[in-house]
């Protein structure tokens, strides 16, 4: 079934190279040296805000990235879910805000004490103590809110540097917390009480990603010698249901092996996927991966314990110098098939234009159109099931 997905994105790959406009090229071109993947550039002594993360490049992802999409895709990431409700604009913000985020913060030690208990807490949330499957809570926070919290609160820092935001690790740090918060509450919209979980989710990991992502060196590393990046999908309001949809934020590491032209590749987001990727020229590169993703969350409602069920999923996804270009996923999510072409890759007047379709688990064809100079905004359709 796999085979029969992938041949469209394969035979975009000739259309896509010869479709980005020759502005863009040479854009790209003048920024070897500093976005080139692998290559990290130096950072002078006292500069802090050269980029390493956000490269600038007029196309793909890093075309689409801005705070606004972090705060879509992070902040409403469980909307991909299957059992999750789209409605963003009657989501109960004040209740979920109230009780399973502010609760959290505010008190703390009366979530854990509630559910499961400061012993349990640590061993299942926080250290990684407990091997179990249904206990090792902590892998989630590890990967989800330490990694990828740290990296997008870097790459943001870097957008706002780019943009003469002033002030601009403050901003990224306040950005990626409230999206974090968002996050909190979209997974908890009808809690009473708060969560232990998100006590672990905001104080621990968010925070200490946005700590731990100040450290040069090792952003270095993820920069340059693992080829880090965003690679969220595009998310967009849709009409006449007025749902938000094509939310996920999702994250890639290139990994090196011995081979020149070929990486392992590795996708995180709600669920992991694993894989190859294979250089085909100097700037473009297919990666193809396998895994599982998450198809639906389930919380109980008296103790607030988190469970998930997970079935295959898979992609393959065309980039340029690590921006990706499309991608074509197939998964348990509400979209069983989704295409996405990003910002910069079709010409002349949809040159900041991005395009995304998917076939729905209820019988919808979705779609939408996101403007890179709009901050990724974009506005889509969704037929009836």
């Amino acid at each position: 079934m796999m085979h029969r997905q992938v041949r469209p994105l394969v035979v975009l790959i000739a259309v896509i190279s010869a479709a980005l406009p020759a502005q863009s090229r040479r854009s790209a071109g003048a920024l070897e040296d500093t976005v080139r993947p692998g290559i990290a550039r130096p950072l002078p002594a006292r500069d802090t805000t050269a980029r390493l993360l956000y490269s600038g490049l007029p196309y793909g992802s890093q075309r689409y990235f801005s705070p606004v999409t972090v705060l879509l895709n992070k902040g409403f990431d469980h909307f991909q879910a299957r059992n999750a409700s789209r409605e963003v604009w009657r989501f109960p913000y004040r209740n979920a805000m109230q009780h399973a985020v502010f609760d959290a913060l505010l008190r703390p030690r009366a979530a854990i004490e509630y559910y499961p208990g400061a012993r349990t807490w640590w061993r299942t949330e926080v250290l990684p103590l407990s091997l179990k499957p249904s206990d090792a809570r902590w892998a989630v926070n590890y990967t989800e809110h330490l990694l990828a919290g740290g990296l997008t609160y870097r790459m943001l820092g870097e957008w706002y540097a780019e943009h003469d935001v002033p002030w601009p690790r403050a901003f990224a740090a306040a950005t990626t917390f409230a999206a974090g918060m968002m996050n909190e509450a979209a997974e908890f919209p009808t809690a009473e009480r708060a969560a232990s979980s998100s006590v672990a989710d905001l104080y621990v990991f968010d925070i200490g990603g946005i700590l731990l992502f100040n450290w040069n060196p090792l952003v270095r590393l993820f920069a340059g010698r693992l080829q880090a990046a965003d690679w969220s999908n595009q998310a967009t309001f849709t009409m006449p249901d007025g749902d938000l949809r094509n939310t996920g934020q999702y994250y890639i590491l290139k990994v090196p092996l011995p081979a020149q032209r070929w990486r392992v590749f590795l996708r995180g987001g709600m669920g992991v996927q694993g894989g190859l990727t294979r250089r085909l020229d100097h700037d473009l590169s297919l990666s193809t991966a396998l895994g599982l993703d998450t198809e639906v969350r389930n919380v109980d409602p008296v103790t607030r314990d988190e469970s998930i069920r997970l079935k295959l999923g898979g992609g393959v996804y065309l980039d340029r110098r690590n921006s990706l270009l499309a991608s074509l996923t197939v998964g348990p999510t509400v979209q069983r098939v989704t295409l996405n072409v990003y910002p910069g890759v079709l010409p002349g007047a949809l040159r900041d234009v991005g395009v995304w379709g998917a076939a729905t688990r209820d019988g919808r064809a979705v779609f939408g159109l996101v403007h890179g100079r709009a901050l990724g905004l974009g506005v889509g359709y969704s037929s009836r099931p």
